[in-house]
């Protein structure tokens, strides 16, 4: 278990080596966390090596952090609204923490949003599940994708596989219509669903 201090210290590791693909110096992490000298970043990474988080590269002295990929793991994400799987509605910028596994994550860029209706069933997504998505502004043909369609948010399979793009259902019982994206449409991907959270009971 991790204290307050070691794990916004290996937060920030975290994100630092997914940004740049390599550690932060300890003089870089001391200017970040505002102290006077490198002995208390050498106590908490010592701790975090303790414990299992991180290891050292002798090899390399000025950017020798290494991450072990501790599994079990879990991150604060915020969920950050309502997202349809059915009509396009507007999503709602509602925050609300939800502990989600790391090994759902992908980079450092993910958010959360609480699924309302049923047109994916058969991708496995239900009304109230909690998908996870990887922020970005591309995505390839069969991927699960959060878009915006003139305003309005949505989750839909992609399907770039012919000259019209449609975003497409995933519910045959319902029979939902496929949405074509047209050239005056205000279209955005905002990122592809990487993973699920879904409670019982």
């Amino acid at each position: 278990m991790l204290t307050q201090k070691q794990r916004a210290l290996y937060d920030y590791l975290r994100h630092y080596i997914e940004a740049h693909e390599y550690a932060p110096t300890i003089t870089e992490l001391r200017d970040h966390f505002g102290l006077a000298s490198n002995f208390a970043i050498q106590k908490r990474l010592k701790a975090l090596e303790q414990k299992g988080y991180i290891t050292f590269d002798r090899s390399n002295t000025a950017r020798n952090i290494r991450l072990t990929g501790v599994s079990g793991e879990s991150v604060t994400l915020s969920v950050v609204g309502t997202v349809t799987a059915g009509v396009p509605i507007e999503a709602v910028e509602i925050p609300e923490p939800v502990e989600v596994p790391r090994h759902l994550l992908r980079g450092a860029d993910n958010f959360a949003l609480r699924v309302k209706g049923d047109s994916m069933l058969d991708a496995n997504i239900e009304d109230g599940d909690i998908i996870i998505v990887k922020s970005q502004p591309k995505a390839n043909h069969g991927q699960i994708v959060v878009a915006t369609i003139n305003g309005e948010a949505t989750v839909k399979k992609l399907d770039i596989g012919g000259p019209q793009i449609y975003l497409q259902p995933c519910n045959l019982a319902k029979q939902y219509e496929p949405i074509p994206i047209h050239p005056d449409d205000d279209f955005e991907i905002k990122g592809i669903v990487v993973g699920l959270l879904r409670q019982y009971g």
